[in-house]
């Protein structure tokens, strides 16, 4: 069974943020748009999956980071959208998933 690291990050998004323009040129990136990227490292067959996910109710909304080893590519990505996202915010909650 594989490894899945994941992480939320909830904050008020009221600017969006282009995610997938703020990695598009790493060597890892798949394709993406908006708050939604896909990556995966050729050395490692780490893959990466950036998402902005709308939860029914009174909830606010997150992003999500998932990978499917939790290695070097997961990491770094969560850094970049850590950061990219902290740029339109002064509150970022961030936690572990364990699903």
């Amino acid at each position: 069974m594989k490894h899945v690291s994941e992480v939320h990050i909830v904050s008020y998004f009221s600017l969006p943020t282009d995610l997938a323009s703020s990695m598009r040129d790493w060597p890892e990136f798949v394709e993406g748009e908006g708050y939604a990227v896909r990556l995966r490292s050729p050395e490692s067959e780490e893959s990466v999956d950036v998402a902005y996910v709308e939860r029914d109710g009174e909830e606010a909304p997150y992003v999500r980071v998932r990978s499917t080893a939790g290695q070097e590519l997961f990491e770094r990505t969560l850094g970049a959208v850590t950061y990219a996202l902290a740029a339109h915010s002064d509150n970022l909650m961030i936690y572990r998933w364990d699903p």
